[in-house]
């Protein structure tokens, strides 16, 4: 135990105190011998600071509370690293919560001596959005380039609270940027990545809470964005990198394909395809790639293939999304998912709802485990169906669900709302029992 490198976890908090019990608790819990968590307070005006003195006055040896006037979250975390001294860094803010035995994993994962700088494992949204209960919060990492193109997927993929580093990364890259007000870890992330790969793990490390004060929920996606995109321009670099250049040219073609005109051409190409007009749809489909190539593939050609059940171009095809679920468990007509199996388990329970806009519609949902059919099932009226797959005896470990329905609909193109999302079911329940 006692080889276990030093953990220093800064807390910005102000006026958090409905959750900073939680969130030191989860601390506390971690049982982790040498962790320094700082807890940086903008002098709250509630309860926060009764809070966390009385944690102070509980376990001194691992929390230290600093009350000072500060000019927000981003100069909270930039005065809370200065009295850092840990040898590997990370900060969880006032209302998420670490997971037990997380700081364990960092220190065994986070090694210079295998090029492991920086760790990064998942975490899943809690709170006051029951849509995303218990749902992934966006987890990938392939490059720098698409650590910056973030207008690509539209949204950051990089697991905040969840996320810790060498103290060799802060020295090397610089700390917190206490000027920014929003987008605070998707600026250092994107630092980071000038030098560093971020080496991530599919385990469950922190838990993301959303809920109506928070700065996340009060912005506007598209707002958000472009702040993101504000800030990945520092890193382009000059106009002598092969990376500005790349940079430049994809968010050009990004930029274009948000034009009305361009919206107006995918959406016209969309509702022939929906109309079963062919001919009409491949000439509307020339005139959407003219006006916005970069949606040729996630908005023409994903739907043909994914509604034709071919499986790996409909993987090629499909856009990227946010969560491995739509907002309140819709899904597209591609659907796939790894189920985890255990001994006691007997079938793959599958519960799906026909939404009303597709009622009138013979709908076909195929499904395939690890590569084979087990079926093609239709419904032309009814609103809810139950599927069951017997799982063999001898599997253990995990299987391989594709979903594949021939039917979608676009809210943006019925008038509905402006969601632009290829909708076929609503996916009430998919597990192994």
């Amino acid at each position: 135990m006692n080889e276990l490198p030093k953990i220093s976890i800064v807390t910005p908090s102000f006026n958090q105190g409905a959750f900073l019990a939680e969130t030191l608790q989860s601390l506390v819990d971690q049982n982790y011998p040498h962790l320094e968590v700082i807890i940086q307070d903008g002098k709250s005006t509630d309860d926060s600071v009764r809070i966390a003195e009385t944690f102070v006055q509980q376990h001194p040896e691992l929390f230290k509370l600093y009350v000072e006037s500060d000019q927000g979250q981003a100069d909270a975390l930039y005065r809370g690293f200065e009295k850092a001294t840990g040898g590997i860094l990370g900060f969880l803010n006032a209302d998420d919560v670490l997971l037990g035995g997380c700081l364990q994993r960092v220190a065994q994962e986070i090694d210079p001596k295998r090029g492991r700088y920086i760790v990064s494992g998942r975490s899943l949204f809690f709170g006051n959005d029951p849509a995303k209960e218990g749902r992934d919060h966006p987890f990938r990492y392939t490059s720098h380039f698409d650590q910056l193109a973030i207008w690509k997927r539209r949204y950051n993929q990089i697991p905040q609270p969840s996320t810790f580093w060498h103290r060799t990364v802060w020295d090397t890259c610089g700390g917190i940027d206490s000027k920014i007000s929003h987008a605070i870890d998707y600026d250092l992330f994107c630092r980071f990545s000038q030098t560093f790969r971020f080496h991530t793990l599919a385990e469950v490390w922190s838990r993301y809470r959303l809920h109506d004060s928070s700065k996340t929920v009060n912005k506007t996606r598209d707002r958000l964005i472009e702040e993101c995109i504000e800030i990945s321009r520092r890193y382009w670099g000059t106009w002598l990198k092969p990376l500005r250049w790349r940079c430049e040219i994809s968010h050009g073609l990004y930029q274009r394909s948000r034009r009305p005109k361009a919206i107006q051409a995918v959406r016209k190409a969309e509702a022939a395809i929906l109309d079963k007009t062919p001919l009409k749809a491949f000439f509307l489909s020339l005139a959407a790639f003219w006006n916005t190539p970069l949606e040729l593939a996630p908005r023409i050609l994903y739907p043909i293939a994914a509604t034709r059940g071919w499986t790996q171009l409909a993987r090629l095809f499909q856009p990227e999304t946010s969560d491995e679920l739509c907002p309140n468990f819709w899904i597209g007509p591609f659907f796939e998912t790894r189920l985890i199996l255990a001994s006691p388990n007997k079938v793959i329970r599958i519960q799906v709802e026909i939404p009303e806009q597709l009622s009138n519609n013979t709908i076909s949902l195929k499904l395939s485990i690890d590569g084979i059919a087990h079926g093609d099932w239709k419904s032309s009226s009814e609103h809810f169906r139950e599927l069951e797959v017997p799982i063999p005896s001898n599997r253990s470990g995990s299987a391989h669900v594709v979903l594949h329905c021939n039917r979608y609909f676009v809210p943006a193109l019925t008038g509905e709302n402006e969601d632009a999302r290829l909708l076929s079911l609503r996916l009430i329940k998919i597990e192994a029992e």
